[in-house]
């Protein structure tokens, strides 16, 4: 199986590619930038795997919610190769993309992620982890102020994500495990669009939307 992923969502510029059972990726923070290195850091994985982008079997992209321009770029980048090559297209949620990252490095399978959202706001959602280790979304995600992020019901839960850390005074509970500073990263949205691919739950090109949870995109940032 041949899968390239990507993620424009925050300020990392974030690309993988799964040939088989070997990954390669590149990822980078580089706030601003993502539009001009998103083509090239494809091009470069491409070039290290020694495959064509023809030859892939499918495309994924993180498709928000997260910053309104990251969002836009991955969602076009991915709409624009998925037209060139006729590949099926994979939309997976970045606040999903956070909570795999976490499971995979730190093991954790209960994960609130709280996002920084900008404009005095966090995007938030509760994950758990499946049987094949795969995260689930438990309910819906949402975007609202810090104070009003929703405590899941039970035990051993742990806080995932950049809002902890920008809201710890707003955020009205905390959790002994917490990872502040995690970032989507497309090496943890591979499994999850290897999954996707495996049902057949792919996008034509025209059906894939960027999620920004927010009524009113233009929104002004309060000061």
């Amino acid at each position: 199986m041949k899968i390239l992923a990507i993620d424009t969502s925050t300020t990392a510029c974030s690309v993988a590619l799964l040939i088989d059972d070997k990954v390669h990726s590149l990822h980078e923070v580089v706030p601003m930038q993502q539009a001009q290195l998103i083509l090239p850091m494809i091009d470069g994985l491409l070039n290290t795997a020694g495959v064509k982008l023809a030859e892939l079997d499918a495309l994924a992209f993180g498709c928000g919610p997260g910053s309104f321009t990251g969002v836009r770029i991955a969602t076009s980048v991915m709409q624009g190769l998925a037209l060139a090559t006729q590949l099926p297209l994979i939309s997976i949620s970045s606040l999903a993309v956070v909570a795999q990252a976490a499971y995979l490095d730190l093991g954790w399978q209960k994960l609130l992620v709280v996002m920084d959202a900008r404009m005095q706001e966090v995007y938030w959602g509760a994950y758990t982890v499946n049987k094949n280790g795969l995260v689930e979304l438990q309910g819906v995600e949402n975007v609202t102020p810090p104070e009003l992020v929703v405590e899941p019901t039970g035990s051993d839960w742990s806080g995932v994500g950049t809002g902890w850390g920008v809201f710890q005074d707003r955020i009205v509970f905390r959790y002994e495990n917490q990872d502040v500073t995690r970032l989507p990263m497309a090496t943890a949205l591979l499994p999850l669009a290897k999954e996707k691919y495996q049902k057949q739950e792919w996008l034509k090109p025209e059906e894939a939307l960027p999620v920004y949870l927010r009524d009113n995109v233009a929104k002004k940032e309060k000061r």
